[in-house]
């Protein structure tokens, strides 16, 4: 029997969650300083299972922000979920399945499973690497949490490590000129937004691009329309002319 997935998945995975780990102490770490006590920094990094959105809601409370304004933060910074959701669409179950794996959709769990090339090897990679997160990230904030103001975030650099990590697993998708050209004027878009918006919020701006992309598809759906009825009306001219020829060659004859 083939196996559904090659032995390079599971080694993105491995490194992925040890990256997951890492970047987890660091968050529980970060949250205990901040005052949070453990059973906050867990239920966060339970039903958020988004490390932007939770360094964002932490950061905000650090920083003196009201509660309700750090939620808002948090939710904006997710809201690029939207685009994973449209990503991992074509191979999702459509049954009660995709409900409970919805909550697994984020950036490790999509890029993982854009480097295979099937539906049943991408939903498979999927659930591995969802599964892997919605038990490590917990895990490794609580551990985080525990060492407290032993562990320098800042210091292991982690900040930097974790986003060229995804880069690699999606490096494959940018050969398509569109993406690369679509994924350039996101990063240009997040970067000069970036020293203007709140702490995490500029990288969300980047999701900007799929406007250009809607205002393309709506232009095209346009000119084939017009195309099309211009086309509708060449041919009923034609045909019109087509039956005015007949008449005239019947008269002829007689």
């Amino acid at each position: 029997m083939d196996r559904v997935l090659p032995g390079s998945t599971y080694r993105d995975v491995v490194i992925v969650t040890i990256t997951i780990i890492a970047v987890a102490l660091s968050y529980g770490a970060i949250s205990a300083v901040s005052g949070f006590p453990w059973w906050q920094t867990l239920l966060l990094a339970m039903f958020a299972l988004g490390g932007a959105a939770e360094f964002t809601f932490v950061g905000v409370i650090a920083a003196g922000g009201a509660p309700v304004l750090a939620v808002l933060a948090g939710l904006l910074v997710n809201s690029r979920n939207f685009a994973f959701g449209m990503a991992v669409g074509p191979f999702f179950p459509q049954d009660w399945r995709a409900l409970i794996a919805a909550h697994w959709i984020n950036d490790e769990s999509v890029a993982v499973s854009r480097t295979v090339s099937t539906d049943r090897a991408r939903w498979h990679a999927f659930l591995l690497m969802g599964a892997a997160i919605a038990l490590m990230w917990p895990s490794g904030a609580m551990l985080g949490q525990w060492l407290g103001s032993v562990i320098d975030a800042d210091l292991l650099g982690l900040d930097a490590a974790f986003p060229i990590i995804l880069f690699c697993l999606i490096r494959g998708d940018l050969k398509s000129r569109t993406t690369l050209s679509l994924t350039v004027v996101g990063i240009l878009i997040s970067v000069l937004l970036t020293p203007l918006l709140p702490l995490g919020l500029g990288a969300v701006t980047s999701l900007s691009v799929f406007l250009f992309v809607a205002a393309g598809w709506s232009i095209r759906a346009v000119i084939r329309k017009r195309r099309g009825g211009t086309d509708r009306a060449d041919r009923s001219d034609a045909g019109d002319r087509s039956d005015v020829d007949d008449l005239d060659r019947q008269e002829g004859s007689r």
